[in-house]
């Protein structure tokens, strides 16, 4: 069933993200019949559930209006062009950014709002686990809870214990890639 709000280029794009990786195995045919499908507008709804708690997301326009708006409120900020900000922190790789069919889509926990900035410690823990995972992976470990926190968030737990955060990161390095 298709779903009047997507265009069909971006119903496409959807489905393309959400089919399984092993499409060659014996196995698929016989378990996909049996495990209900998401649809695609659904599979990204509940990815951006999960981000509901650590302040949601937003998309690049919308950050910009946020920082926008923060400068109006505090005159110590004296960004001129949010919009440029935004891009230059997505072309940089400074954030993560998930693409979805609206475009780039940002989670709000990698932001100090008030001061119109990326979080000093997620430049560390990028660094730990950009190449390991893909950006919509990668945003994901940031809200799951993580063993390696007993059971916290990456993205609460990162200003309190930065170096436990570190850790947990190196280590699910380590895991998924043995480097």
């Amino acid at each position: 069933m298709r779903d009047a709000s997507l265009c069909p280029g971006e119903e496409a794009w959807l489905r393309s993200k959400c089919r399984p990786i092993f499409r060659s195995s014996p196995f698929l045919d016989e378990i996909e019949s049996r495990v209900p499908v998401l649809s695609p507008i659904d599979h990204w709804a509940t990815t951006a559930q999960a981000f509901a708690e650590s302040g949601g997301l937003a998309s690049g326009d919308e950050l910009s209006e946020l920082i926008r708006h923060r400068c109006e409120e505090n005159a110590e900020l004296s960004i001129v062009q949010p919009v440029s900000l935004v891009a230059r922190w997505i072309v940089s790789q400074s954030v993560v950014a998930i693409e979805s069919p609206w475009g780039f889509m940002l989670p709000l926990f990698q932001f100090d709002l008030p001061r119109a900035a990326v979080h000093a410690c997620m430049r560390p823990l990028l660094s730990d686990l950009r190449g390991v995972f893909e950006d919509t992976e990668l945003a994901l470990w940031f809200v799951t809870p993580n063993d390696w926190l007993a059971g916290a968030c990456p993205a609460q737990a990162m200003h309190e214990d930065l170096q436990s955060v570190r850790r947990a990161a190196r280590t699910d390095r380590f895991v998924a890639v043995g480097v």
